[in-house]
């Protein structure tokens, strides 16, 4: 009798662990479920962000895009009114602008565009100076450039063979020199029409001063940095 009690009970008590646990484990899955749910909104989220911020995804794309539009369309004001005396487009330390009707009338102008389209060389040539070669390609150049070794200069030959050693001495320069003097006319263009178009110095006040200052180093800057970054991720 003792032997079945014995038994009787400890199958009872079996079958109430048993519950118990079947319990515990059916809390654990609805915990889990709980916080899956919860966590959808931030991982839906933490994933956008991370479209944005990883090189070569499609987020960056978009940011370098949307950075060298809106940058080429902040240098275009200042080529708008310089070179077309147009009416500023925005209203930024300007005492009158073009306003939101004017801005709907710009698409049907040639003009804004003829100012947008350089804007936008500009910026890519002013990029293009920032950006540099990359260290695989100027690699590549300075151990193909090796090959060539230069001989002495000649003596006691005629003109014609010293004049072909100075253009094997400096073959390529002239490409070099000549880009650099592309860049800089680039740069010297985009500062004249900025500053031309709205000059700091026309006002009193320094902090106003020094914020326009700002202003136009930002709008100068801005469509080469997104050009760059959208470049980078191709």
């Amino acid at each position: 009798m003792d032997t079945q009690k014995n038994s009787s009970s400890e199958q009872t008590t079996e079958k109430q662990t048993q519950k118990r646990k079947g319990v515990s484990d059916y809390i654990e899955i609805l915990a889990g479920w709980i916080v899956d749910i919860i966590s959808i909104p931030v991982s839906f989220v933490s994933h956008i962000l991370a479209q944005f911020i990883t090189p070569g995804s499609g987020g960056t794309k978009i940011i370098g895009a949307l950075g060298f539009f809106i940058g080429s369309l902040l240098s275009t004001d200042g080529i708008w009114q310089t070179m077309f005396a147009g009416t500023p487009l925005l209203p930024w330390f300007e005492q009158n602008w073009i306003g939101w009707i004017g801005w709907l009338t710009l698409p049907f102008n040639p003009l804004f565009w003829l100012s947008f389209g350089i804007s936008a060389l500009v910026q890519v040539m002013q990029a293009r100076t920032l950006r540099g070669k990359r260290p695989e390609e100027a690699k590549t150049e300075f151990e193909y450039s090796k090959q060539f070794t230069l001989g002495g200069k000649p003596s006691g030959t005629i003109d014609l063979t010293q004049a072909l050693w100075r253009d094997y001495k400096v073959a390529g320069m002239k490409e070099r020199h000549t880009g650099g003097a592309v860049a800089l006319f680039f740069w010297i263009f985009d500062l004249t029409t900025t500053f031309v178009g709205r000059n700091p110095f026309a006002f009193t006040n320094p902090s106003t001063i020094g914020a326009c200052l700002v202003y136009n180093l930002g709008s100068m800057m801005a469509g080469e940095i997104g050009y760059t970054i959208w470049k980078l991720t191709k």
